[in-house]
């Protein structure tokens, strides 16, 4: 590991001086610091041209080879959904680090130099700041993840992983892409009445759900509203008798492979002789999304462009 670091700093250093090897080309990225937000505590992390990545969530992990990265990462654990097709014949020659977060023993295993995911990989049980710089490891905690994202967090996270491996027109060029299908979904809909909509996540007794953040942007540049989007911040449980009161027009079920089947979510909502008065239930206005789609990154546009053809039919008939 030692050596791996010493021939990563030597390149920095040839990088740094405008030639590598004699080649005079430029390989790496430079020096790039970042404020982290993780807990409310602002830290500033510097990543000086990581070579090996560990992503520790799916959309992250989506993100990064979006960006054409692929051949830096080391290691990805945390997948919400299957990968997104487009990806799927580079992330089937990646090395699956665990189901869920993997252990520092195996996360160090594969001697990373950096570290992305889920703000809760970098818990105190899991790989804290402490941990990574002791190892390291350049962390960092996606801006999505922080209180009140919207999209404008999403092409903040893209700008900052292109500025960290020295790939900003790669960037550039998927955050024009995300932007420009965005645009004319917002477009599509201009004028409609915003319909009502709720998140279901899980839950029978009560019911989790998706507050404000970046799903209610979304949602929102779709041509709806959610109905808890001002109760509370990111994920929240609310009773279902909060739920009838507000009487949805939509619903949308997040499906993900550790929540219980996407069939049983929607039978318990039809069968459920409690839920029958809400307008969703009554009109068969229940559809599904990954939760990756809604998480933030390269799923964000195609998911606004499947709920503004769900809330909006009329506004995309050829």
């Amino acid at each position: 590991m030692r050596n791996k670091k010493f021939f990563y700093g030597m390149i920095s250093a040839a990088v740094s001086m405008g030639t590598i090897f004699g080649t005079g080309m430029p390989v790496l990225a430079d020096s790039v610091t970042i404020t982290n937000i993780l807990d409310g505590q602002e830290t500033d992390v510097t990543y000086d041209s990581p070579q090996r990545i560990v992503s520790t969530a799916g959309f992250t992990t989506e993100m990064l080879l979006a960006l054409g990265l692929g051949d830096k990462i080391v290691g990805y654990s945390y997948m919400d959904n299957e990968i997104f097709p487009d990806f799927k014949e580079v992330f089937d020659t990646l090395t699956c680090l665990s189901e869920y977060n993997p252990s520092q023993e195996v996360l160090l295993s594969v001697e990373p130099d950096f570290l992305t995911g889920w703000a809760s990989a970098f818990s105190d049980t899991n790989f804290n700041p402490e941990f990574c710089e002791n190892n390291g490891i350049s962390w960092y905690v996606p801006k999505v993840e922080g209180e009140n994202a919207s999209l404008e967090q999403v092409y903040e996270d893209l700008t900052n992983l292109g500025e960290i491996f020295g790939v900003q027109d790669k960037a550039a060029e998927v955050i024009t892409d995300l932007q420009d299908r965005i645009a004319a979904v917002e477009t599509a809909v201009e004028g409609q009445e915003p319909v009502s909509v709720f998140i279901y996540d899980s839950g029978t007794d009560e019911a989790f759900t998706l507050g404000s953040g970046l799903a209610s942007d979304m949602i929102a540049k779709a041509g709806g509203k959610n109905v808890f989007g001002e109760d509370f911040n990111y994920w929240g449980t609310v009773s279902w008798e909060s739920v009838l009161d507000a009487n949805p027009e939509y619903i949308i079920i997040m499906d993900y492979l550790a929540s219980d089947s996407l069939e049983d979510k929607i039978d318990f909502l039809n069968t459920n002789e409690a839920l029958q008065d809400i307008d969703a239930v009554k009109n068969g206005n229940i559809f599904s999304l990954g939760l990756t789609d809604v998480t933030g990154g390269i799923r964000n546009a195609e998911a606004i462009e499947t709920m503004a053809e769900n809330f909006h039919a009329d506004c995309f008939a050829e």
